[in-house]
């Protein structure tokens, strides 16, 4: 999602800042994602359930983007 072939070098690079910071936003969605995993073992109700798979995926998406970000940036000076 946030890693698409067509992603602009400038975003990529500020996805691999992230990671090179010691970042509290890569601690704030980190903590997002344990919260809405540990409501999703609860969630009794379809609609929740989808909203709360919807909003761990986004969340990571991101984190996985921000791991992959120096990859990617390396694989494109090739």
């Amino acid at each position: 999602m946030f890693l698409e072939h067509n992603t602009d070098r400038q975003h990529v690079q500020a996805l691999r800042e992230c990671k090179l910071r010691d970042d509290k936003l890569l601690e704030l969605f980190s903590s997002q994602l344990e919260s809405v995993k540990e409501k999703l073992v609860v969630a009794d109700n379809t609609v929740l359930i989808h909203r709360l798979q919807g909003q761990a995926s986004v969340l990571r998406d991101f984190l996985d983007a921000v791991e992959k970000s120096q990859e990617v940036l390396e694989r494109r000076k090739a």
